[in-house]
């Protein structure tokens, strides 16, 4: 093989998540799991790719991509968001030669952490991270469960939920939270899903005070999910669901650490059930991981 490193352009965008998606299927339906019907979404790498170019590269054989890594920073957290290689090229350097390259952008920007969400069954990429420095540090479990199972279960939560103002209102108070629990500031993701990415953006308040606060995609994805260790977080929970079911999905989701027990026991007692096992790797710990619930191993 002659594979070749680059940067990654606009227009490659497209051709690299069709490889993340070759490349997650076959893992998936290895481990008899259900694989994605389409490429993921190219909006938040071309977001990326406009605020600092440095994290996005190919792997090309020819004028082929066979493989995409994708990393991004916010203040000096490193986050590792794609890393995936064309089946028939795995096992060969690529996605040690593409992890070297986005961890460039690590070293230059003098990243105090790095991290990564992962297949927690991959072996392989486990391994690979181990090697560099990453360490398990914290399960996630994706979690689903029927819209009208939760219905009916859903119980009254003393909460109430308004309405985010889209971006670039004034949210100094989501910056407060981000800080409390990660130890760092989001404010370019929160750019991102306010510029007309997130169905619904919703603070959680309870008697005027501020509990959290949740996105909630039109297929009733909730998350992130952002609750103040002094909040009910079975309440925020419940109060973050009910708003999920107003746009009728036919099924909710969520991503939630093992620490999160009292929400696990929450979610469980409505009906949701693991879909997806997942792995928190870092070099170091951080995060609150009872009272955050990442979006998506991409995002965070």
């Amino acid at each position: 093989m002659d594979i070749t490193y680059r940067p990654a352009k606009p227009e490659d965008l497209a051709e690299a998540e069709r490889v993340v998606q070759q490349s997650g299927n076959a893992l998936l339906v290895r481990h008899g799991l259900q694989p994605w019907p389409a490429p993921p979404s190219t909006a938040f790498p071309k977001f990326c790719l406009a605020q600092d170019p440095s994290g996005l590269w190919v792997a090309e054989d020819g004028d082929t991509i066979v493989g995409f890594g994708f990393s991004w920073m916010t203040e000096k957290f490193w986050c590792l968001s794609q890393l995936f290689v064309s089946p028939e090229r795995q096992a060969k350097g690529i996605g040690q030669a593409l992890l070297s390259k986005t961890l460039m952008q690590a070293e230059r920007n003098g990243a105090a952490n790095r991290a990564l969400i992962t297949f927690a069954y991959s072996i392989a990429s486990t391994g690979l991270y181990l090697q560099n420095g990453l360490y398990p540090r914290e399960p996630l479990y994706r979690m689903a469960a029927p819209a009208q199972t939760v219905a009916k279960n859903l119980a009254h939560a003393d909460y109430d939920a308004t309405p985010i103002a889209p971006w670039p209102a004034p949210r100094e108070w989501m910056t407060e939270i981000d800080e409390a629990l990660l130890g760092l500031r989001r404010d370019l993701h929160h750019k991102f899903l306010l510029g007309g990415v997130a169905a619904r953006a919703i603070r959680i308040e309870r008697a005027g005070g501020t509990a959290g606060y949740a996105y909630i995609s039109s297929q009733g994805h909730v998350g992130p999910l952002a609750i103040l260790p002094d909040a009910d977080a079975k309440g925020v929970v419940i109060t973050a669901l009910r708003c999920a079911l107003e746009s009728r999905p036919s099924r909710v989701s969520m991503t939630i650490p093992g620490r999160a027990d009292v929400v696990m026991q929450a979610v469980l007692a409505l009906g949701f059930r693991i879909e997806v096992p997942l792995v928190l790797m870092a070099w170091r710990p951080f995060g609150n991981w009872c009272n955050y619930l990442p979006c998506n191993p991409g995002f965070m």
